[in-house]
Order: structure tokens, then sequence, then C-alpha cells
């Protein structure tokens, strides 16, 4: 199995911030699925039940900020982590070329790359998910998450088109 998945937080900071929604959507289908709300323990908790060990996971810029985020959160809301993404992919590293060279300044944001695929991007930026949270919009911050993994799984199809990753 093959799972996409993203989150959205209160920050960048994993010990002052928290998750406020993650969604995943399988590969082999088109509904995405999310965990949102004010009780972070059990959407950790939902997100671990759903990527067990043998999961492949797929993300955008996971290895930079959403993994780490998800292991400390859930270090900090007693969680336990069942996939310790030993089969993951991030495409950010395979479209900016990382796995070759590494340059922490290169640019294309998944809104960028959505772009270029045709993909119109309807939702607010990342970064004002913060105050849809203050205003708990959970509607809004869903269809964030949710049009972001469905941005990365049009990413991941085309990667894998190009020959980029099997």
């Amino acid at each position: 199995m093959e799972i996409i998945f993203d989150i959205e937080t209160t920050g960048l900071n994993p010990m002052e911030s928290r998750v406020t929604c993650i969604s995943l959507i399988n590969v082999e289908h088109d509904k995405p699925v999310s965990f949102y709300g004010e009780n972070e323990s059990l959407i950790l908790r939902q997100f671990w039940n759903a990527i067990q060990n043998d999961t492949k996971t797929i993300s955008f810029n996971g290895d930079g900020f959403d993994i780490a985020f998800l292991i400390k959160r859930s270090l900090i809301n007693n969680v336990k982590v069942t996939n310790l993404f030993k089969n993951h992919i991030d495409l950010r590293k395979v479209v900016n070329s990382f796995y070759f060279t590494y340059n922490k300044y290169e640019k294309g944001k998944l809104s960028d790359w959505g772009k270029f695929l045709g993909i119109d991007v309807v939702t607010e930026n990342g970064a004002e998910m913060i105050n849809y949270y203050e205003k708990k919009d959970w509607k809004t911050i869903k269809a964030h998450c949710e049009e972001d993994v469905v941005l990365t799984k049009a990413l991941f199809t085309r990667c894998k088109e190009c020959g980029l990753i099997e």
C-alpha cells in the first residue's frame, strides 16, 4: 500500500505548536481521508493506525518538516508510533534533485508544482492555517490539507511517468 500524507500545524516548532489536521490519500484512490480537530492525541492515533510499518509513505517536504513534527508530537502526547518511515519518498527531494545535490535555497513549493501540472490551487497558503485554527475553522483547514495531498498525488504520478521514481 502507498499512502500520501500531509499535515497542518499551528506553527513550525513542534515543542510549542500542535498538529491540527493530517490528510491521507491512497495512490490507488481519489478521495482523501482527514483527521482533524482539537484532540491532537486522537488525530495522531488515527494517523498511526492508518499507516502501519509496511506502508510506503509519500510526502512533499516530509523529511524536512512533517515526519519530525509528527514523531515529536507523538512523543509529547504519549502516542505509539507505528511507522518509522523506512519506506518513504520525499517528493521535494526528488523534484529538486536533492538526492544528487543539496541546495537549501532551492525554490519550488508544492503550489508551484501544482501550477506546472495544470492544477489550480484554490485554498489559502499553509501559513494562513494558523489563523483558521484560532477561528476553529476546521472546514478550511481540512480543505487545504486535502488539496495538498491531491497535489502531491499528481506530482507523484508525474514523477513516476517521467522515471524519477519507481
